[in-house]
């Protein structure tokens, strides 16, 4: 039996940085290799509608810097025997520190302060460009399929069918009795879900994740082509499985009801911890980042997306900047900007009470986000819904005090060390950041019960999880034998 970890995804990942699953797909990975479960590496080639084996190296850079170690990938016999091997690093990108000096030489000026905005504006148009493009893509390849349509409606309680007459019959190098493990963004790819079915018929045991059910549950906060996209892949995942993972007891609530309103069982189902130890936490003197705040600031860690909450940050410090522009604090927002948040945006920029407060940075390295940690007030994770709230974690793991929304599943992550509040209550948030500037013996005892009290999740014990989901699946695939 060989355990096969469905890279697709990662092949094509074109920006610097990581996102969520791509964080977790890869954190997952290195658990495993870790606990020396020997994954080998495997991806889905649309060409030829086939999983095809893939060595670490053959991944993006930017993948490739956060794999320390890989499974070799193979067909052979002599591959699925093989050690794990140390992957080929690449040297540190320096043209993006380049650019960052360059920046500074652009000056403050309104005028460098209007070309710089209109850069990241453009940079942001031509990667949403690119996004839709592959969805576009996506739905029209899965609308060529007769089938497809047929499988389910986006609101519909049609059951997505379990046999398919095209199952693929090519597995490619994986073979009857093994266990595919995917957790990645695997929706946008063309053929890609008949794939895994096809792999199913044949005797191939299959693990997915489903993070969360936003775009199926919360389609105001997504785009229509996603809606329709990720819900159909929701679907299959939830009825084309043999055990489905997932990220909080509040995701596995909110599978367990969508599946009983859609009128289809709900599969073996398993919560997961993810992981959230960073190794620049430990670094007691990271270097200066780019920006460094010249008064008591707080950090706020997020995609700027709607649900988010990035609105109600605002709200805040209008309210602090109205009340004492002198004493209000530098608010320092880590994050790409994503869907319908332009108007907010561009509401912070023109607005000269808090344009000077609030900062908005992208790209920031891990060593950076060190310095951050360690100099900030404290954080904060405004969420109204999330499926974890890994920035959560982090803060906690780097001893800081973090205001936390009280939604969803946040308070999983640590019923009691955060300080929590509600995610629409502007004046809550406010008081709570009052209270962190003006009581500092409040926030070292805090602090000093959170770094008494708090464990990071090592990776490892997420693959362990994993594992002991593989294991299950492989049972029941025995006991399912036994009784046939």
């Amino acid at each position: 039996m060989a355990i096969w970890y469905d890279v697709s995804d990662l092949t094509t990942w074109t920006l610097p940085h990581l996102t969520g699953i791509q964080r977790t797909s890869i954190g997952i990975l290195n658990g495993l290799i870790a606990k020396d479960a020997r994954p080998r590496l495997v991806r889905y080639d649309s060409s030829r509608q086939v999983f095809l084996p893939i060595d670490a190296t053959e991944l993006p850079a930017a993948v490739q810097r956060h794999i320390p170690t890989a499974a070799v990938a193979g067909g052979g016999e002599s591959a699925a025997v093989s050690k794990p091997v140390l992957a080929a690093l690449p040297a540190p990108n320096r043209r993006r520190r380049r650019f960052f000096h360059r920046d500074r030489l652009l000056g403050t000026s309104p005028a460098a302060a209007d070309l710089r905005q209109s850069f990241r504006e453009f940079k942001l148009a031509a990667r949403q460009f690119r996004r839709k493009l592959a969805r576009w893509s996506a739905v029209r390849c899965t609308e060529a399929v007769p089938s497809a349509r047929s499988q389910a409606s986006h609101f519909g309680r049609t059951t997505v069918p379990r046999e398919l007459p095209h199952a693929v019959a090519d597995t490619g190098p994986l073979l009857a009795g093994d266990v595919i493990v995917s957790l990645g963004a695997s929706w946008s790819i063309g053929g890609h879900a008949e794939a895994i079915a096809g792999l199913r018929q044949q005797g191939i045991r299959v693990v997915r994740m489903v993070y969360d059910l936003i775009p199926t549950l919360k389609p105001q906060w997504v785009e229509d082509t996603s809606v329709r996209l990720i819900t159909n892949w929701v679907r299959r995942i939830l009825t084309e499985s043999d055990h489905v993972l997932t990220i909080s007891d509040f995701s596995r609530s909110e599978i367990e009801r969508y599946c009983k309103e859609s009128s289809f069982g709900v599969p073996p189902l398993s919560v997961v911890r993810l992981g959230d130890e960073l190794a620049s936490a430990d670094d007691p003197h990271p270097p200066l980042p780019r920006f460094v705040p010249q008064r008591p600031f707080f950090v706020c860690i997020s995609t700027v997306d709607v649900r988010k909450n990035h609105r109600l940050l605002y709200d805040a410090w209008s309210v602090m900047a109205a009340r004492n522009p002198q004493e209000c604090p530098d608010l320092i927002c880590v994050g790409v900007p994503h869907l319908y948040v332009a108007d907010l945006l561009r509401e912070i920029r023109q607005d000269w009470n808090v344009n000077g407060r609030i900062h908005f940075l992208q790209g920031v390295d891990d060593p950076e986000l060190a310095w951050y940690y360690r100099h900030c007030a404290a954080t904060i994770y405004p969420s109204r819904y999330e499926g974890w709230g890994l920035p959560v974690a982090e803060s906690l793991g780097h001893g800081r005090l973090c205001l936390a929304s009280n939604a969803t599943s946040i308070p999983e992550i640590s019923s009691d060390l955060p300080i929590f509040f509600d995610p629409l209550d502007v004046h809550g948030l406010v008081a709570l950041v009052d209270r962190t500037l003006s009581d500092p013996e409040w926030v070292s005892g805090r602090e000093a019960e959170i770094r008494s009290r708090f464990r990071s999740t090592p990776w490892t014990h997420t693959a362990g999880q994993v594992l002991a989901a593989v294991e299950a699946t492989l049972k029941d695939a025995s006991l399912t034998r036994e009784a046939a």
